[in-house]
């Protein structure tokens, strides 16, 4: 699995999982050699992050030939049905979702 300039948050949740092969990069270090040596069945990222969403990301992914799954994250939406048509309206084939992840308990100061 590669994973794209996560939030804090959701990596913890991916540790401890037995067989979870997890590389984590940032955007601008995505690149044809990089799917090419690590040859990700699945990308997650987040969907919308200070320097993409995960549109740019499709983008550049189907532009570099990726042909595995795409999966979002994102804090509970009010209609991700939505983002997910619009999503398929451009990348028809493109094997995507997202998940929903619930904000994790607040910390005390």
């Amino acid at each position: 699995m590669l994973l794209v300039e996560p939030a804090r948050e959701l990596p913890m949740a991916l540790h401890g999982i037995e067989g979870l092969n997890l590389t984590v990069v940032q955007w601008d270090s995505i690149t044809t050699d990089l799917l090419g040596s690590i040859a990700p069945e699945i990308i997650l990222a987040p969907l919308l992050s200070a320097r993409f969403d995960i549109l740019d990301l499709a983008r550049l992914l189907k532009s570099l030939g990726y042909r595995g799954a795409l999966r979002a994250y994102s804090a509970p939406l009010p209609n991700a049905k939505v983002i997910r048509s619009e999503v398929k309206v451009e990348f028809p084939d493109l094997d995507f979702t997202i998940f929903e992840v619930p904000p994790g308990p607040e910390r005390e100061h």
